[in-house]
């Protein structure tokens, strides 16, 4: 089994199969057991080990179990008197070459202006500006955004972290404000979920809901940086005219 290309075709299959954001962390978890166990064509594991590592509480899990089931992506065998089911994973990497590229895809025929030292260097989903980053997300979930855009592999524990934000009731758009952190997170070109985390913690100290709201606050601020800037510089600017006699060495060329 290769993990990269399961969690490609897991995503591709998410774009006509959607799952909800419980369904994927669950996935997720179940893929970090079986993987965990060497791949084998069926594992067991315990309801309470799987609600852990994809942070829902026991009760939901069945549910859970239930709507991954009955869209293909496992199969589960009860076997009672309190041991733990049996599972086994569909292989989805299978038809990864069969099915259509991603309509959020670059077409790579396009002229590419980096350098190729720059292209290997980072993701070229990294190197977009924040117009376009704020195009083209509104059917992507968080878990995918994650992987797609450098932060690395989806652990348990992070699918975890980001359930939470999604379970909870402090936004109002929980799936895009997610998103919204992981933005700007890659503007500062700082990928990781701590980083992430500590956003969404400002933003929820702020009483910031939406994602407009997140948006609006956001350009205050650039315009008060802009401000501030510009009003340092006019203050450096008085300051070098009223020393006029002072000599000023920064731009000369000594020779040497």
């Amino acid at each position: 089994m290769n993990y990269e290309q399961q969690i490609q075709a897991f995503y591709n299959q998410l774009e006509t199969n959607p799952l909800t954001p419980s369904g994927i962390a669950t996935w997720h978890a179940l893929m970090q057991v079986w993987q965990k166990a060497g791949w084998p064509k069926s594992f067991t594991v315990a309801v309470s080990v799987i609600a852990v590592k994809s942070g829902m509480k026991v009760r939901h899990f069945y549910n859970i179990r239930k709507e991954l089931e009955e869209k293909g992506y496992l199969t589960f065998k009860s076997r009672g008197s309190g041991q733990a089911a049996q599972y086994a994973m569909t292989d989805l990497s299978t038809n990864l070459h069969h099915q259509p590229h991603a309509l959020y895809a670059q077409d790579c025929t396009q002229p590419n202006a980096l350098s190729a030292s720059q292209t290997n260097a980072q993701p070229r989903s990294l190197l977009i500006k924040e117009n376009n980053l704020k195009e083209d997300t509104k059917d992507i979930t968080p878990f995918r955004f994650y992987e797609e855009n450098g932060f690395g592999r989806l652990s348990p524990f992070i699918s975890e972290s980001i359930n939470a934000w999604l379970d909870d009731s402090i936004f109002t758009e929980p799936s895009g404000v997610v998103i919204e952190a992981m933005k700007v997170s890659l503007l500062q070109n700082v990928r990781t979920w701590g980083y992430v985390s500590k956003i969404l913690q400002d933003w929820s100290g702020k009483g910031l809901q939406t994602v407009s709201e997140i948006r609006a606050e956001r350009e205050k601020w650039k315009q008060k940086m802009a401000a501030y800037h510009a009003k340092k510089k006019e203050v450096s600017q008085n300051e070098k005219s009223m020393h006029p006699s002072a000599a000023d060495y920064s731009s000369y060329d000594f020779g040497f």
